[in-house]
């Protein structure tokens, strides 16, 4: 009976010490514009890691609208975008990359590559410079 109880403490102790935190309580929601396109993203941010959504509005009733994931390392978020392009067709996979500079985010370019299936940026072509979306938060 002793066995028992100390290993259901210790698979206690496993399972919250493994379960991340999240670092915000709620979703955070941000949009941005550039000329006539537009763009909103909603994130849930966790300790190393983030999801969310990502919708961009074009001219004639275009949308690429998808789920974001991947890893977080300091300032920058980098996962890939997994998309229905112009709202129908076939899904799509391709890099995603955010800094946040202060309470904004910028979505950030570079060349694409594949690896094992996988699309990602280049980690030396990666720039923020020149951004075309900048994410600014939805005040509620």
């Amino acid at each position: 009976m002793r066995l028992i109880a100390i290993c259901f403490i210790l698979f206690v102790l496993l399972f919250t010490g493994c379960q991340e935190k999240r670092r915000d309580a709620e979703l955070s929601k941000y949009v941005a514009y550039s000329n006539r396109d537009s763009a909103q993203l909603e994130l849930n941010l966790f300790e190393s890691r983030f999801h969310g959504k990502l919708r961009f509005y074009r001219p004639g009733g275009e949308i690429d609208s998808g789920e974001i994931q991947g890893n977080i390392k300091k300032d920058t978020l980098a996962g890939d975008y997994y998309y229905v392009p112009f709202g129908w067709g076939q899904k799509k996979r391709r890099p995603f990359v955010l800094l946040k500079k202060g309470s904004q985010y910028i979505l950030g370019t570079g060349t694409e590559q594949v690896y094992m299936g996988i699309p990602h940026y280049i980690p030396s072509t990666i720039s923020f410079q020149q951004a075309k979306y900048v994410f600014t938060a939805v005040v509620h």
